[in-house]
């Protein structure tokens, strides 16, 4: 923020820190430590001065990336992008190893 750079960062966001979560769940069988809970992330951006955004459909994704990008000339942007990760240990489980888990 103090250097006014043009960065639009998006945040894929669950709640949870869930590329540590799922992974734990198939090696373990669990996982531990990674609930984040409910952050207001737009909040948090503009408290530290930046433009914050948050996405509620993937159609109004399209429009919020174009108007971050349009913001981001004034400063960094956030987008926080609600998603359900549910499906992440059937894939892990196609595209990784058996001896990863």
């Amino acid at each position: 923020m103090r250097l006014k750079l043009p960065i639009v960062h998006i945040i894929w966001n669950d709640g949870k820190y869930n590329m540590v979560e799922f992974q734990e769940e198939m090696k373990y069988g669990r996982s531990s430590g990674v609930d984040l809970g409910p952050v207001d992330l737009v909040k948090y951006a503009e408290s530290c001065g930046a433009k914050g955004f948050r996405a509620n459909s993937k159609e109004s994704f399209e429009h919020l990336l174009q108007e971050a990008l349009t913001e981001a000339q004034n400063g960094p942007v956030l987008i926080d992008e609600p998603i359900d990760y549910k499906d992440n240990i059937s894939l892990g489980e196609t595209i990784l190893p058996d001896e990863f888990y």
